[in-house]
Protein backbone atom coordinates (compact mmCIF):
# COMPACT_ATOMS: atom_id res chain seq x y z
CA UNK A 1 0.00 0.00 0.00
CA UNK A 2 1.29 3.23 -1.13
CA UNK A 3 1.65 6.35 1.69
CA UNK A 4 -1.69 7.87 0.13
CA UNK A 5 -3.73 4.65 0.44
CA UNK A 6 -2.50 4.55 3.78
CA UNK A 7 -3.03 7.99 4.71
CA UNK A 8 -6.58 7.44 3.41
CA UNK A 9 -7.17 5.00 6.33
CA UNK A 10 -5.92 7.13 8.78
CA UNK A 11 -7.91 10.19 7.75
CA UNK A 12 -10.79 7.58 8.62
CA UNK A 13 -10.20 7.07 12.10
CA UNK A 14 -8.18 9.71 13.31
CA UNK A 15 -10.15 12.09 15.26
CA UNK A 16 -7.96 15.23 14.63
CA UNK A 17 -10.13 17.43 16.68
CA UNK A 18 -9.33 15.57 19.19
CA UNK A 19 -5.73 15.51 19.08
CA UNK A 20 -5.58 19.06 18.44
CA UNK A 21 -7.72 20.18 21.48
CA UNK A 22 -5.85 18.11 24.03
CA UNK A 23 -2.39 19.78 22.40
CA UNK A 24 -3.51 23.64 22.96
CA UNK A 25 -4.88 22.43 26.29
CA UNK A 26 -1.70 20.92 27.61
CA UNK A 27 0.10 23.93 25.87
CA UNK A 28 3.40 24.57 27.22
CA UNK A 29 3.10 23.40 31.03
CA UNK A 30 5.56 20.02 29.69
CA UNK A 31 8.43 21.94 27.73
CA UNK A 32 10.57 21.88 30.94
CA UNK A 33 13.32 19.18 30.90
CA UNK A 34 11.85 16.93 33.22
CA UNK A 35 8.84 16.98 31.62
CA UNK A 36 8.94 16.42 28.06
CA UNK A 37 9.49 12.52 28.44
CA UNK A 38 5.24 12.91 30.07
CA UNK A 39 4.98 15.23 26.56
CA UNK A 40 5.57 12.42 24.51
CA UNK A 41 4.23 9.89 26.39
CA UNK A 42 0.83 11.77 26.56
CA UNK A 43 0.70 12.86 22.62
CA UNK A 44 1.81 8.64 21.87
CA UNK A 45 -1.16 7.63 24.08
CA UNK A 46 -3.36 9.94 22.27
CA UNK A 47 -2.88 8.05 18.96
CA UNK A 48 -3.66 5.36 20.40
CA UNK A 49 -6.70 6.46 21.94
CA UNK A 50 -7.95 8.94 18.84
CA UNK A 51 -7.68 6.20 16.38
CA UNK A 52 -9.73 3.81 18.60
CA UNK A 53 -6.98 1.65 19.12
CA UNK A 54 -5.88 0.88 15.60
CA UNK A 55 -2.76 2.42 15.88
CA UNK A 56 -1.53 1.10 19.06
CA UNK A 57 0.68 2.40 21.47
CA UNK A 58 3.91 0.18 21.37
CA UNK A 59 6.96 3.05 22.94
CA UNK A 60 9.58 0.14 21.40
CA UNK A 61 13.06 1.54 20.20
CA UNK A 62 12.76 3.49 16.47
CA UNK A 63 8.68 2.31 16.16
CA UNK A 64 5.93 4.02 18.59
CA UNK A 65 2.67 2.55 17.14
CA UNK A 66 2.00 -0.90 15.49
CA UNK A 67 -1.51 -0.79 13.02
CA UNK A 68 -3.92 -3.64 14.19
CA UNK A 69 -4.75 -3.94 10.86
CA UNK A 70 -2.17 -3.44 8.35
CA UNK A 71 0.40 -4.37 10.74
CA UNK A 72 2.41 -1.35 9.82
CA UNK A 73 4.92 -0.17 12.71
CA UNK A 74 4.59 3.85 12.67
CA UNK A 75 7.42 6.46 14.59
CA UNK A 76 6.05 9.12 15.80
CA UNK A 77 7.65 12.83 15.54
CA UNK A 78 6.35 15.82 17.58
CA UNK A 79 7.74 19.36 16.54
CA UNK A 80 6.15 22.72 17.59
CA UNK A 81 5.50 24.44 14.80
CA UNK A 82 7.40 21.87 12.82
CA UNK A 83 4.93 21.54 9.93
CA UNK A 84 3.34 25.27 9.49
CA UNK A 85 4.34 28.68 11.29
CA UNK A 86 3.27 29.68 14.62
CA UNK A 87 0.69 32.81 13.66
CA UNK A 88 0.17 32.61 9.45
CA UNK A 89 -0.14 28.93 9.41
CA UNK A 90 2.35 28.77 6.04
CA UNK A 91 3.71 26.12 5.06
CA UNK A 92 7.57 25.15 6.10
CA UNK A 93 9.32 24.72 2.98
CA UNK A 94 11.82 21.93 4.42
CA UNK A 95 10.45 19.65 7.77
CA UNK A 96 13.08 18.94 10.06
CA UNK A 97 12.75 15.85 11.77
CA UNK A 98 15.23 13.91 14.34
CA UNK A 99 15.18 10.32 13.79
CA UNK A 100 17.48 8.96 16.19
CA UNK A 101 19.98 10.69 18.88
CA UNK A 102 23.11 9.52 18.97
CA UNK A 103 24.51 11.34 22.08
CA UNK A 104 27.18 13.21 20.57
CA UNK A 105 28.76 10.39 18.38
CA UNK A 106 28.66 11.02 14.74
CA UNK A 107 27.60 7.50 13.22
CA UNK A 108 26.50 8.71 9.54
CA UNK A 109 22.86 8.26 8.35
CA UNK A 110 22.10 4.52 8.74
CA UNK A 111 19.01 3.48 11.05
CA UNK A 112 18.64 -0.38 11.96
CA UNK A 113 15.12 -1.37 11.70
CA UNK A 114 13.55 1.73 10.24
CA UNK A 115 9.83 1.58 11.08
CA UNK A 116 7.60 1.57 7.93
CA UNK A 117 5.99 5.04 8.32
CA UNK A 118 6.88 8.64 9.93
CA UNK A 119 4.33 10.23 11.73
CA UNK A 120 5.14 14.27 11.81
CA UNK A 121 3.17 15.87 14.51
CA UNK A 122 2.70 19.54 15.67
CA UNK A 123 -0.14 21.00 17.53
CA UNK A 124 -3.01 21.36 14.92
CA UNK A 125 -1.38 18.78 12.04
CA UNK A 126 -0.07 15.46 11.30
CA UNK A 127 1.47 14.35 8.24
CA UNK A 128 3.03 10.86 6.96
CA UNK A 129 5.60 9.77 5.45
CA UNK A 130 7.00 6.26 4.65
CA UNK A 131 10.57 4.82 5.40
CA UNK A 132 11.44 4.47 1.46
CA UNK A 133 10.01 8.31 0.81
CA UNK A 134 11.82 9.30 3.81
CA UNK A 135 15.59 7.66 3.37
CA UNK A 136 16.18 10.05 0.48
CA UNK A 137 16.34 12.98 2.90
CA UNK A 138 18.42 11.99 6.20
CA UNK A 139 21.43 13.96 6.94
CA UNK A 140 24.10 13.14 9.56
CA UNK A 141 24.37 15.62 12.58
CA UNK A 142 26.70 15.86 15.48
CA UNK A 143 24.46 13.93 17.50
CA UNK A 144 22.15 11.72 15.59
CA UNK A 145 20.05 11.28 12.48
CA UNK A 146 17.78 13.89 11.11
CA UNK A 147 15.42 14.16 7.81
CA UNK A 148 15.05 17.30 6.37
CA UNK A 149 11.74 16.77 4.23
CA UNK A 150 10.79 19.09 1.54
CA UNK A 151 7.08 19.90 2.65
CA UNK A 152 5.45 18.59 -0.88
CA UNK A 153 6.97 15.26 -0.17
CA UNK A 154 4.88 15.11 3.09
CA UNK A 155 1.05 13.59 3.05
CA UNK A 156 -1.10 15.32 5.54
CA UNK A 157 -3.57 13.58 7.59
CA UNK A 158 -4.95 16.72 8.50
CA UNK A 159 -3.62 20.36 8.21
CA UNK A 160 -4.46 23.87 10.39
CA UNK A 161 -7.45 24.16 8.11
CA UNK A 162 -9.08 21.04 8.37
CA UNK A 163 -9.96 21.09 12.27
CA UNK A 164 -11.62 23.04 14.87
CA UNK A 165 -10.70 23.17 18.63
CA UNK A 166 -13.55 21.91 20.31
CA UNK A 167 -13.15 22.95 23.95
CA UNK A 168 -10.88 24.76 26.30
CA UNK A 169 -10.51 22.65 29.16
CA UNK A 170 -7.68 24.07 32.01
CA UNK A 171 -5.77 20.95 33.02
CA UNK A 172 -3.44 21.37 35.39
CA UNK A 173 -0.87 18.11 34.28
CA UNK A 174 2.12 18.63 37.03
CA UNK A 175 -0.84 19.07 39.61
CA UNK A 176 -2.20 15.89 38.48
CA UNK A 177 1.06 14.00 38.01
CA UNK A 178 2.02 15.56 42.13
CA UNK A 179 -1.15 14.56 43.25
CA UNK A 180 -0.72 10.72 42.10
CA UNK A 181 3.36 10.24 43.47
CA UNK A 182 2.01 11.55 46.44
CA UNK A 183 -0.86 9.42 46.69
CA UNK A 184 1.37 6.37 45.93
CA UNK A 185 4.05 7.63 48.60
CA UNK A 186 1.04 7.44 51.21
CA UNK A 187 -0.01 4.11 50.07
CA UNK A 188 3.15 2.69 51.29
Amino acid sequence: MNTKEYNTQLQTVLDSSRYATLIQNLGTQLNDRKDRFDKSDIIEQSIEIYTNGRLKWVDDIGRDHHDAETGYDLEFKYIADGLFTAKRKNPKKVVKVKLKNSLGEHKGTTIKDPADYYMIGQQDAIAIISWEEIKNFLIAVPDGIEAHIPFDELTFTFKPTDINVTKEVLVDYKQIKADAQRKLIESI
